[in-house]
């Protein structure tokens, strides 16, 4: 299982029955949605009450990996999503492959490195911007 957020909600929800789907996303939602650790190890608990004994593989490896998963609760509400995703790398891995799939085939790899410029060079969204909240100042750069 990840150790990232999005990926350990996605897998799970896989690996369930259809009709289960939407009420233990919301189950998984509000335990990393939570506001505090207390919060978050309380929707833990009816996450085990009420789907421990129909998927107990996912209660114990959410149950297992929660240090790690609800880690990013101490900080600020406004910058939690981006410690609890690795959506930054997986938007700029489809850019970059929805930009190459257009060319197909590239005369050689001087070419190829140089669409791969061009796309991360016009990379100007918010997520690769600096942010200010409060005392807390982030760099999303790296």
């Amino acid at each position: 299982m990840s150790l990232c957020v999005l990926p350990a909600v996605r897998d799970p929800l896989n690996k369930v029955w259809k009709k289960d789907r939407e009420a233990l996303a919301e189950a998984l939602k509000k335990i990393y949605r939570a506001e505090s650790r207390e919060e978050a190890e309380e929707a833990l608990r009816n996450l085990r009450e009420r789907w421990g004994t129909v998927y107990p593989k996912i209660v114990e490896r959410w149950e297992t990996k929660a240090y790690a998963l609800l880690a990013f609760l101490p900080h600020p509400k406004p910058i939690r999503r981006y410690l609890y995703t690795t959506n930054l790398l997986e938007r700029l891995a489809k850019k970059v492959k929805r930009r190459t799939k257009v060319v197909e085939v590239f005369c050689d790899e001087g070419a190829v490195e140089n669409l791969l410029y061009l796309v991360l060079s016009q990379r100007r969204l918010r997520e690769f911007a600096e942010i200010q909240i409060g005392n807390y100042h982030v760099a999303l750069t790296h």
